[in-house]
């Protein structure tokens, strides 16, 4: 069988590299005999390559990996958007938005509105919620438990950069801080 290729220009998609090759050319029948030249046109073929860092061929599990990778990146992404949209209320012990919130009641609200999941109004409840991270691993829309020994004591949402966003204390508003503590967990819920 004999093809031509044209080729087109790699393009990069996050961490791997796709490049797409088009061959057109004559396909043979049976055996490698040429067809005719009278014989009905062929069509083209596609092929396409993926060059993974580190990686011999691309199995449909990683690319199933990727895709629930980016789904779990977009639901952070929308989690910190629907934290930052309260940027500015007032703290006051016991509340749980839309108007004012306390920590909890802010983490309790955001993860309701922006996923659909539910939490209770505890930090020290909450941090027993969802996937354990490392800290390293931290990434944005992951739940931030600050505790006092093993008791969860303050929660906010990770912003990224080392910050939350959270409803900090009585006199002051919701705001994206510097985590404050080096004693906090980090939980993944989406």
């Amino acid at each position: 069988m004999r093809v031509s290729t044209l080729s087109r220009p790699t393009r990069t998609l996050g961490a791997g590299t796709v490049a797409l090759s088009v061959g057109f050319g004559l396909l043979t029948g049976g055996l490698g005999t040429p067809q005719s030249a009278t014989a009905a046109p062929q069509t083209s073929t596609v092929a396409a390559v993926w060059a993974l860092p580190q990686a011999a061929a691309v199995s449909p599990a990683t690319v199933t990996v990727t895709s629930a990778t980016a789904k779990a990146q977009l639901a952070g992404t929308r989690v910190v958007s629907e934290a930052a949209r309260h940027k500015g209320k007032k703290y006051k012990f016991g509340a749980a938005g839309p108007k004012r919130f306390d920590c909890s009641g802010f983490t309790l609200y955001v993860y309701k509105k922006a996923t659909g999941k539910k939490l209770p109004h505890k930090a020290n409840l909450q941090q027993r919620y969802g996937k354990a991270v490392a800290k390293s691993k931290a990434r944005p829309g992951d739940l931030i438990i600050i505790r006092k020994g093993a008791r969860g004591t303050h929660a906010g949402i990770y912003a990224g950069g080392g910050k939350m966003w959270s409803a900090p204390r009585t006199g002051k508003t919701v705001s994206k801080q510097k985590i404050w503590s080096r004693n906090y967990v980090v939980r993944r819920l989406v």
